[in-house]
């Protein structure tokens, strides 16, 4: 509920819709293959501790964030899930993670060491190529053989991250995935059969591509959105989770028709008779005007053009819309009286990706959740 405090801007999660993506998922991993969900970047602007909770009510066992204080967060909330860390720390910090009760992940001796001082199981990271975190691929044998001859210390989960977004990118995946199955594979020789391996996310499973391992890591599908933006509007099967962005009127004004505004005439309302304000700008998330097209919002169910934005305000031609008044409600994203506006769209006015906008509005404007005090999960039960 908004207070006080609050900007009339809000942004409303579709957990209904949520849960269709995470039974899709959980359908397309198949038996016996757990689902992690990804809750990093504050559970991709949705909100970390909320959408855990909806997760936790269907039935899921672990989320994976990169962000201390959000896990921490979640761990507060008592919600029986396992918390589990991509990185994000360095060593000294391990003992007191542990000691919250969240499971880091470790890639050199250095990380496993504090860890095994503190006595927490650990996941081990491997780089198989994508070169930013995790022990090298041609090393991680020896490292993990190393790892766990540490007293104390107990390899819970194995993993690496191969994301792509088209033919070329999937083909490397698919000859890197090959020797972190074959890692895998040596160490099971080695003795070291840790309880979670886990290979590909959104990326991998939605191709589906052939998984050697018992886990995935889902993000992008989780909350509706493509992994292969560059080539799929859209991720088939799912649906977005953002429901609306919405905003209210705080000011409408008549000018004379094609008035230019604003210094150096950065906006125009070329034969706008009357323009509306929402207090929503580029602090909220908003881009400035590009060239993607024209930026379109909903009132009354018609569409009405975006002309202009800034730090804190957007402008509206309102040219049309018969007597329009301060309050009435604003639509960026949703659906008002056949008029509909999705998230793709808006990012691709904004030049963006899709989640790049999401996130961009994630955690400044007012949250809403639909149906977020009813048993929504019910009818898919926990696996």
């Amino acid at each position: 509920m908004s207070t006080l405090q609050d900007r009339p801007n809000w942004m409303e999660i579709d957990l209904d819709a949520l849960e269709s993506n995470y039974a899709e998922i959980d359908r397309r991993a198949g038996h016996g293959r757990q689902v992690i969900a990804a809750v990093k970047g504050d559970a991709y602007g949705h909100g970390a501790v909320e959408i855990a909770r909806a997760l936790a009510r269907r039935g899921c066992q672990a989320v994976w964030t990169g962000h201390v204080p959000e896990a921490l967060a979640i761990k507060a909330a008592d919600l029986g899930l396992k918390v589990i860390l991509f990185g994000g720390y360095t060593a000294d910090q391990i003992p007191g993670l542990a000691a919250a009760g969240l499971l880091p992940t470790v890639y050199d001796m250095e990380g496993a060491a504090a860890a095994a001082a503190a006595g927490a199981p650990v996941y081990v990271k491997v780089d198989s190529g994508l070169g930013r975190l995790g022990t090298p691929l041609g090393e991680a044998r020896e490292t993990i053989r190393a790892m766990a001859a540490l007293p104390g210390l107990a390899i819970e989960g194995i993993y690496t991250h191969l994301p792509f977004g088209d033919a070329k990118g999937q083909a490397w995946a698919l000859e890197r995935a090959e020797g972190f199955g074959a890692l895998l594979r040596a160490l099971e020789g080695d003795g070291i059969r840790p309880a979670v391996t886990q290979l590909w996310g959104s990326c991998g499973l939605y191709a589906g591509l052939p998984d050697p391992t018992n886990a995935v890591c889902i993000g992008h599908l989780l909350y509706g959105l493509t992994p292969f933006p560059a080539i799929a509007p859209a991720a088939e099967g799912f649906r977005s989770t953002v429901k609306e962005l919405g905003s209210r009127l705080i000011h409408v004004a008549r000018h004379p028709a094609g008035a230019g505004l604003a210094i150096g005439g950065a906006y125009s309302l070329r034969n706008a008779a009357s323009v509306g304000v929402i207090p929503l700008g580029v602090s909220d998330g908003m881009r400035r005007l590009g060239q993607h097209g024209q930026p379109e919002a909903i009132l009354r169910g018609r569409r009405v053009p975006v002309i202009g934005t800034s730090l804190e305000h957007t402008v509206l031609d309102l040219d049309g819309i018969d007597d329009p008044r301060p309050g009435e409600i604003v639509r960026l994203v949703g659906t008002d009286n056949g008029a509909s506006i999705s998230m793709a769209d808006w990012a691709g006015w904004m030049g963006c990706s899709e989640l790049d906008a999401v996130l961009g509005f994630g955690g400044r404007l007012e949250r809403r959740f639909a149906n977020a005090d009813e048993d929504i999960w019910g009818s898919f039960g926990a696996r």
